[in-house]
């Protein structure tokens, strides 16, 4: 009777050893899910991030926690999603640099390859600020004094090949000036860097916005297709001079290999939260505006954009960066 028992045990071991992954799968999420922000705390993709994290838990059943890795051009949740486990519990933001950056150096990540895409969720309110007292009062005085002082005005941004640095150098292309841009962690350390006079503008986000609500500091201009509800006086760049708009989408992914089912889980409980009547609320309050792919269109999307970096890296001459 021992003898039997001890193999019976033994065989049920056995199975469940083997017992198909499934099963797990059909539990998830049996624990808290981490997402990758790949900006410091305090800025609007963390901030915007965060609230979608605090309305999509409950859904899930799971809390969802925000690690925020600032750094190497933004790309620091690509390469947290690559090496990660792919079974849906480590997720990052994809910005635009994700598609740039392996054009100017190695990261170490392959964007068609080597990820999930899950959805694509939002595009960002880009423009130029200065601080209140600056003597650029319009983006006419801004472009001028640039034309008259060549490599004397710095800019800064959150990354090296972020889009605000992308689109400040196709402006100085198009524009026949040259300027100095000014790197850092993320947009919070650009804005104490204008605020302390360290460099002239801030090039980015609407976390720009508290400042100029407070008089602090002033937007020059807009790079979207319409003029902004939080900036209604401050023009666009289409509107002055036909420069085409941009927004810099970014989604969400996870590490290649991810089971259809949790992906399913996931984008089906992101969507709802994202065209709901609360994140909608969060998005028009920071400045930005719903762009949302399923899985399969961001994959493309995210391919096609690759290709396309290339062109604006060699254009642009944004490898000497590296």
């Amino acid at each position: 009777m021992k003898l039997s028992r001890l193999l019976l045990l033994a065989a049920l071991s056995a199975l469940a050893a083997v017992a198909p992954p499934s099963r797990a799968a059909d539990a998830y999420p049996a624990y808290p899910i981490h997402i990758v922000v790949p900006y410091q705390a305090g800025g609007s993709t963390d901030i915007v991030v965060r609230k979608f994290a605090e309305l999509a838990a409950p859904r899930l059943g799971q809390s969802i926690v925000i690690e925020n890795r600032g750094g190497a051009g933004a790309t620091l949740g690509a390469r947290a999603i690559k090496t990660g486990r792919p079974d849906g519990y480590m997720l990052a933001i994809l910005p635009s640099p994700v598609f740039r950056m392996p054009h100017i150096q190695d990261m170490g990540y392959d964007p068609v390859h080597d990820f999930t895409y899950i959805m694509m969720l939002s595009g960002y309110t880009l423009g130029v600020a200065v601080p209140a007292d600056s003597p650029f009062k319009t983006w006419a005085d801004f472009i001028g004094y640039a034309k008259a002082h060549p490599n004397e005005i710095t800019y800064g941004t959150a990354s090296v090949g972020s889009a605000s640095n992308v689109m400040m150098e196709d402006i100085a292309a198009r524009n026949g000036v040259t300027w100095r841009h000014i790197p850092y962690k993320g947009e919070s350390d650009v804005l104490t860097a204008v605020m302390g006079k360290q460099v002239a503008a801030y090039a980015g986000s609407t976390t720009v916005q508290p400042l100029v609500q407070a008089g602090k500091m002033r937007m020059l201009v807009t790079w979207g297709e319409h003029r902004s509800a939080q900036y209604p006086d401050t023009p666009t760049l289409k509107e002055l001079d036909g420069t085409p708009p941009a927004n810099a989408p970014f989604g969400i992914a996870g590490p290649k290999g991810m089971p259809a089912d949790v992906v399913a889980r996931l984008h089906d409980t992101f969507r709802q939260v994202a065209e709901s009547d609360a994140f909608r609320q969060v998005l028009t309050q920071y400045g930005q505006e719903l762009v949302y792919m399923n899985g399969k269109d961001y994959a493309d999307y995210a391919a096609r954009q690759y290709a396309l970096e290339a062109d604006i890296v060699r254009k642009l001459g944004l490898a000497a960066n590296k």
